[in-house]
């Protein structure tokens, strides 16, 4: 650690809109009581931790947090009891909010920064029961493969840690990895639910790493679904809009040639 006269960057985060709290909502309803959570920053994830201020005794594991964790610790949703490592510590990387998340990270006891050897080290994940790793995307195609850093062939962020959380959650004892995300882009002209990644978009996590995609029309359990259930489920979470479209393209994309 260091003395340092510059100021800690603050974030304002995106208000969030009717459709992201559907989202939040109902990816609420796949947490449980003493579930450990990791969870980024923006819209989405914005919205999920503003739902679960119904829920107790949930644990943070995560590479970041933001203003939305400080309020669900400050009203005692957060206490890490039923971790068995680092318990009823508050773990992440580096927070990225408010002024007033920055003193809170000062002064709080039950914080601890760890580095990205630590916060991403599956191993250290894994031993982390009902581990929930909750991720958003640009993109989910019918096949369940995510596309979370790269649009029509142009990189827009980087990939992060989340298929770490991913993977490690798949290892937990009662874990799970979440990928949610709006069904539509934000003008509601072009779905986020498609038939496959364009060509020249690289997909950031495998359709092996998901348990569960969730949008505003509700979330569904596709790991262990067929190739064709899969399909239909995800079609389901699409924008009643694009859904005939949907079936149609995977029908001609699975058509022998």
């Amino acid at each position: 650690a260091i003395t340092c006269d510059r100021p800690v960057p603050t974030f304002v985060g995106p208000t969030v809109d009717q459709s992201a709290e559907a989202v939040g909502r109902n990816v609420a309803e796949l947490i449980n009581d003493g579930d450990c959570l990791q969870i980024g920053i923006g819209m989405i994830p914005g919205a999920v931790l503003n739902a679960l201020t119904t829920k107790n005794d949930l644990g943070i594991h995560s590479g970041l947090i933001s203003d939305a964790v400080m309020c669900l610790a400050e009203a005692g949703n957060i206490s890490g009891r039923y971790k068995k490592q680092d318990r009823e510590k508050i773990v992440t990387g580096t927070t990225l909010g408010s002024e007033s998340l920055i003193h809170w990270a000062g002064s709080v006891p039950d914080l601890r920064i760890r580095p990205v050897s630590y916060t991403h080290d599956i191993g250290v994940i894994m031993e982390i029961d009902s581990f929930v790793s909750v991720n958003s995307a640009i993109e989910v195609d019918l096949f369940g493969q995510v596309s979370a850093d790269m649009l029509g062939g142009r990189q827009w962020t980087g990939p992060g840690g989340a298929t770490d959380m991913m993977r490690g959650a798949a290892l937990s004892n009662g874990g799970r990895s979440i990928i949610a995300l709006k069904s539509t882009t934000s003008s509601g002209g072009k779905s986020r639910i498609v038939a496959a990644l364009d060509r020249n978009t690289a997909a950031t996590a495998l359709r092996t790493d998901i348990d569960y995609v969730v949008t505003e029309y509700g979330a569904r359990h596709i790991r262990h679904l067929s190739v064709s259930g899969r399909a239909e489920a995800l079609i389901e979470l699409a924008s009643p809009v694009f859904r005939t479209q949907l079936r149609d393209e995977w029908k001609s994309l699975m058509t022998p040639i």
